[in-house]
């Protein structure tokens, strides 16, 4: 909490119209009002815990936003060189495993 406090305008002069001091007096109610409307805002709790969830909120998403596009990218990066080997690798151990299958069903 600042400890700062607004320091208040002069008071109008001595010889102010009173056009000036009704004009004083209503930017006196103007700051009043803003200074009311702000301590009210501090003091709603339920209005602060929803703020600061919503901001979470968005925080998380973004963050969440932000590793799917990474990943993406790191997945997209991938050469297709090194796709193409994992593929055959596994091509080749389906076939050495159905190889190996028949072998030892005609042992039998």
């Amino acid at each position: 909490m600042s400890s700062a406090t607004p320091t208040a305008p002069p008071d109008p002069p001595a010889d102010a119209t009173p056009e000036e001091i009704e004009a004083d007096i209503e930017a006196s109610r103007e700051r009043l009002a803003s200074t009311v409307d702000a301590l009210t805002a501090k003091l709603d709790v339920k209005a602060q815990a929803k703020q600061k969830a919503r901001e979470t909120s968005e925080r998380v998403r973004a963050g969440a936003q932000q590793a799917y596009q990474q990943g993406y990218e790191r997945a997209r990066s991938i050469s297709p060189a090194v796709l193409g080997a994992a593929a055959g690798g596994v091509v080749g151990l389906i076939v050495l495993l159905v190889v190996l299958t028949r072998r030892f069903s005609n042992r039998s």
